[in-house]
């Protein structure tokens, strides 16, 4: 199942070691079509076309958003998010971890999304990422933001990996070398020391498949600021 195309309906529908948070019920077909809308968004970004085509893009791609906001209300983000933290079980080492299915950075369902494999490693949490020419900036190098929004995003998934509610408190980014464009990276996190509520961070961006001491690409540091159960309780 490894080897399937993270858009293909049996590697989202049936991987038996994907630890989803909120289920969707549409998640291969939705996942599907955010996968098209992927590949359309880097082709559109890569190349160009005539006239027609554009106009053709643009007609169908604003008739279809009106179907979907015509055909049903918007769906709230789920209110019982951090909560959930402290009530479900922590996700096996080894799992494929997912909040909800559309996720912002790294939702399969999510047409602006990266197309990412996010994992518990031990205590810490491992990322595969690959970025598109949608996301290029100096020629052939991923745009710093993208970077810093994807590290963010695999330091929210530690939280979960760690059984707690947090916030981004301090990210600090340090770009040492390029990250490349249609390339897999591999973004590594780990909590580093916990004082009360503060929970200190840091992660690493290599290539994929780098050897062990190769100097990373890109270092970061944060701080998290816990939210206690405690603390949930008393707001509800």
């Amino acid at each position: 199942m490894d080897d399937l195309s993270p858009h293909d309906e049996t590697s989202v529908d049936a991987r038996s070691d994907l630890h989803l948070i909120y289920p969707d019920p549409q998640l291969a077909q939705r996942s599907a079509a955010a996968g098209a809308l992927r590949r359309l968004a880097h082709a559109f970004v890569r190349h160009r076309t005539d006239a027609d085509t554009l106009a053709e893009i643009a007609a169908w791609a604003d008739a279809t958003a009106g179907r979907l906001e015509a055909g049903s209300a918007a769906v709230p983000r789920p209110a019982d998010y951090f909560a959930r933290r402290y009530a479900d079980p922590r996700p096996p080492d080894g799992a494929e971890v997912m909040a909800f299915s559309d996720r912002a950075f790294s939702g399969p369902a999510n047409p602006t999304a990266m197309d990412m494999d996010m994992r518990r490693h031990g205590e810490g949490v491992r990322a595969t990422v690959t970025f598109g020419a949608a996301f290029e900036s100096a020629p052939g190098r991923v745009h710093g933001g993208a970077v810093c929004a994807v590290a963010d995003d695999v330091l929210g998934y530690l939280m979960v990996c760690l059984g707690i509610a947090a916030y981004t408190a301090r990210l600090e980014i340090d770009y040492r070398g390029g990250v490349p464009i249609d390339q897999p990276v591999t973004y590594i996190a780990h909590e580093t020391s916990r004082e009360g509520r503060k929970s200190q961070v840091e992660l690493t961006v290599h290539t994929a498949g780098a050897p062990p001491d190769a100097p990373p690409l890109i270092e970061a540091a944060g701080l998290f600021v816990i939210v206690t159960a405690d603390q949930l309780a008393d707001n509800t």
